[in-house]
């Protein structure tokens, strides 16, 4: 049973639907999944329906934006309760501020001289009342962006103005490493470091921080994820097994928002099968006694 561990939906910034994201998974033979959009959890209801009408064990996910520098550092959680209301609360908190950021990301495009509204945003995200709970992210500006010819792709759009340390990107507030991964163990699920790649750290200095996000309570690590090299998952795997960490993976599958990348392929020649979940679970199963 090949599995999927990190994949996003409209409710976030992917590109499918939360029932079309599924129905791919099960197209494409996956038997268990767990999406994890960014700091909602907002699309879990209709992806586990869709999951039970295919016959797909569905893990409750969700990804959370850490404070970090120098790259970024997002903690995957899994096997969370998604009505636990102090987890609603923070994340609600975080939507709040993405935004009230979005507004200040046009200002800074149209300071660089591009004519763009806040409007042709949220219509590329398609936005309306039924679908209010959708975010708003930078792949949507990043899309407005290519249309409207300021960028050739998105990948460009991204280098040129999008991304951390370009012209127009803000920032965000993030909850503190430990208290993302406090709230997602409170909420009953377990912490995974997302793509270790993306902190942007020699090999050294990544095991210093993963012995502090150790003592935070962080369980696991995703040793393997389709932005990631095999020569990084090498490395990725000897960590986990020095912190005793459980390894995870997953495509980061954002549909058209990331092209190439499809679900179930977790880097090159590399598939999970159901032996991670019960790891996850028996890591869980430990630590509840």
């Amino acid at each position: 049973m090949k599995v999927d561990f990190h994949m996003h939906t409209t409710h976030s910034d992917g590109s499918y639907t939360p029932t079309a994201l599924i129905q791919r998974c099960a197209e494409k033979g996956l038997g268990c999944v767990s999406v994890t959009d960014h700091d909602t959890l907002s699309g879990l209801v209709e992806c586990g329906q869709e999951a039970r009408k295919n016959g797909m064990e569905l893990v409750p996910g969700v990804e959370i934006s850490a404070q970090f520098e120098p790259g970024t550092l997002h903690i995957l959680g899994y096997f969370l309760d998604p009505d636990d209301s102090e987890l609603k609360e923070e994340l609600g908190g975080v939507q709040r501020a993405r935004k009230e950021r979005n507004p200040q990301i046009i200002e800074k495009l149209r300071g660089l001289g591009i004519e763009i509204s806040l409007e042709e945003v949220h219509k590329e995200a398609a936005l309306d009342e039924e679908l209010a709970d959708r975010q708003i992210g930078r792949p949507h500006f990043a899309r407005v962006l290519v249309k409207k010819g300021y960028a050739a792709s998105l990948e460009d759009a991204f280098g040129r103005y999008l991304s951390k340390g370009r012209p127009a990107y803000m920032d965000k507030r993030r909850l503190s490493s430990a208290r993302a991964i406090q709230v997602i163990r409170k909420a009953g699920g377990i912490a995974s470091v997302a793509h270790p790649k993306q902190m942007r750290l020699e090999e050294r200095a990544l095991e210093k921080e993963l012995a502090r996000l150790v003592g935070e309570g962080l369980e696991a690590i995703e040793v393997y994820n389709s932005c990631q090299t095999a020569a990084e998952h090498s490395i990725y795997q000897r960590l986990a097994k020095h912190f005793g960490l459980v390894v995870t993976g997953g495509s980061d599958f954002h549909g058209a928002s990331k092209p190439g990348v499809e679900v179930g392929i977790l880097g090159e020649n590399v598939s999970l099968g159901y032996e991670m979940v019960d790891a996850l679970r028996e890591k869980l199963a430990a630590r509840r006694g």
